[in-house]
């Protein structure tokens, strides 16, 4: 009995919903934690997504400033190349436009020595004379334009006459071969008639036969009357040149 009297019961006053209101509170504030928690997340995502935002418009406003940047350094690259090509072009323009004024310089000097031993021949010189052969291409590989200048060295005004034949020199295969001029032109007479006072050009076109390689154009010279003389050259196959000394006679 002496164990149960020394054991004491507390009575504690009962009040009816205090642990509901401490659960209440509880919830309420773990609600409000929660909720302050979620809140504050949504802020800092908010205050990133904004600082994001403003590094994507810092960027695009750097890629238009160097897309800018890019298109004007194109543009003046571009400029550059073309100033270039417009040089090139001009000095090649004036590069070809002085070669083309040296070639008549020349063309004009050659015609001016030409003219002058016509017009004022010395007296050792031949009655007849054989100048100024030119082949010119075409087109047609095989089709070339021919021209001379038959000129009289002498004191007088006196017409001369007669013919002059034409022969193209070559080979076939290494086989030698000689062409008159009738085989190959629009020539029908073996010899060309001339008559001039001072000079006469006889010019014309002509086709290589097939495998024929020309070596050296022959043209013989004859005249008629009291004094006639008989004139003949061999020039060496030249293509494109022009000038008194084109078709210089070979040795």
């Amino acid at each position: 009995m002496s164990d149960l009297s020394d054991e004491k019961l507390i009575l504690v006053p009962y009040k009816k919903g205090r642990r509901f209101r401490r659960f209440s509170i509880l919830l309420v504030f773990s609600v409000m934690a929660s909720c302050a928690g979620f809140f504050m997340g949504q802020w800092r995502v908010e205050l990133a997504y904004a600082e994001a935002l403003q590094q994507r418009a810092q960027l695009l406003n750097s890629i238009k400033l160097y897309q800018k940047t890019d298109m004007e350094l194109r543009q003046k690259l571009a400029n550059f190349e073309r100033g270039q090509a417009i040089d090139t072009e001009a000095r090649k323009n004036v590069l070809q436009t002085i070669q083309s004024l040296e070639s008549q310089v020349s063309q004009l000097k050659g015609d001016v020595t030409f003219y002058k031993n016509i017009m004022a021949p010395s007296s050792g010189d031949n009655l007849l004379q054989i100048r100024k052969v030119e082949i010119s291409p075409s087109n047609n590989e095989r089709r070339f334009g021919y021209k001379f200048v038959l000129a009289k060295v002498s004191n007088n005004n006196t017409y001369i006459s007669g013919v002059v034949a034409v022969n193209l020199i070559g080979e076939i295969h290494g086989k030698k071969e000689i062409f008159p001029l009738r085989d190959i032109s629009e020539e029908t007479e073996l010899g060309i008639k001339f008559r001039f006072r001072y000079f006469q050009s006889i010019e014309g076109d002509l086709v290589l036969p097939d495998a024929f390689v020309p070596e050296k154009v022959q043209i013989v010279a004859q005249s008629k009357g009291k004094k006639a003389v008989r004139v003949e050259d061999t020039f060496d196959w030249r293509v494109g040149e022009t000038g008194s000394d084109v078709g210089k006679k070979s040795g």
